[in-house]
């Protein structure tokens, strides 16, 4: 059985799951390092019980290095991310997280849009993925 909730990065990170989608919170004002990246993402695999599912991750106010934002963009345990952010900054650093990814990723400052478009995006997924 999966988990329900899980923390990561030394509790910078707390990772729940609703109606199929991972929802991944970072908090305020944390500088997340590749080593906060790589422990994000081994809890996405336990909480996903290794399925990919899409995710939203809420990133406002967040600094990410260049080494966790590769780590991000390596992963392959997710169907699709959206980041929730609230400004130009966010935007900015959410952009640079998209480069290198293999999955679809957007940016969003509405809560209820990114749910709607993860929810396109796992619809359009071919079953048994």
């Amino acid at each position: 059985m999966m988990p329900e909730r899980a923390v990561a990065a030394e509790g910078k990170n707390a990772l729940s799951v609703r109606a199929g989608i991972i929802e991944s919170v970072w908090r305020p004002g944390s500088l997340v390092d590749v080593e906060d990246a790589r422990d994000a993402m081994l809890a996405v695999e336990r909480i996903s019980g290794g399925t990919r599912m899409p995710m939203l991750s809420e990133m406002t106010d967040v600094e990410i290095t260049a080494a966790a934002r590769y780590e991000f963009a390596r992963t392959t345990g997710v169907l699709a991310i959206a980041v929730l952010g609230s400004n130009a900054v966010d935007r900015v650093i959410a952009a640079a997280m998209s480069r290198h990814t293999h999955y679809p990723h957007a940016f969003f400052t509405s809560r209820s849009a990114a749910l709607i478009w993860l929810t396109d995006v796992a619809n359009l997924e071919p079953r048994g993925q």
